[in-house]
């Protein structure tokens, strides 16, 4: 389990090395702007909200990059309980989860991400991931299928390669 484990950190962090870092919703193409960007004609606790929202996204991706999953996890949540359907909070945190081991969980938030909007290719490489670690096989590749197909889509071709790659190693196991 040792070796699975450092398997998936391995595959999540190599696969985020070539996401860009300037900004977490980088790491998503083709999505809708979150609520949290459209306060013009909203009452003042809404823009309370939305400028919370996004302190603890930002902090929740950057202490993911520092490698502190428990705190990126406590940010997200806090993200969640203000906008309960944040596609990026469910990403960040299913990712955080995978990092440290909570495969079911990680699984969970992602399909909770993917329910929200099914074109989040990062979601379905996590989530493929997450299905390896958890003996399934016939769902890890087709996860691994649409996210290289996403990915293709938004011309990460790096990321389609890895995710085309995974596929053959799981299909010759």
């Amino acid at each position: 389990m040792k070796g699975l484990k450092l398997a998936v950190a391995m595959i999540a962090l190599a696969t985020l090395t070539l996401t860009p870092k300037a900004e977490a919703k980088s790491l998503f193409n083709n999505q809708q702007t979150p609520a949290s960007k459209v306060t013009a004609q909203l009452p003042d606790t809404k823009i309370e909200n939305s400028s919370q929202t996004e302190y603890f996204l930002k902090r929740g991706f950057e202490r993911f990059e520092s490698k502190d999953y428990q705190g990126a996890i406590e940010d997200f949540n806090q993200v969640l309980k203000i906008e309960p359907k944040n596609i990026y909070a469910y990403v960040g945190r299913g990712g955080a989860k995978l990092l440290l081991g909570e495969y079911q969980a990680a699984k969970l938030d992602l399909d909770t991400a993917l329910e929200i909007n099914p074109d989040i290719s990062i979601a379905y490489y996590f989530r493929a991931i997450a299905n390896y670690a958890l003996k399934d096989k016939p769902g890890a590749i087709a996860d691994f299928r649409k996210a290289s197909t996403l990915f293709k889509q938004e011309g990460k071709v790096e990321l389609a390669q890895k995710a085309d790659n995974a596929v053959k190693e799981i299909e010759a196991s």
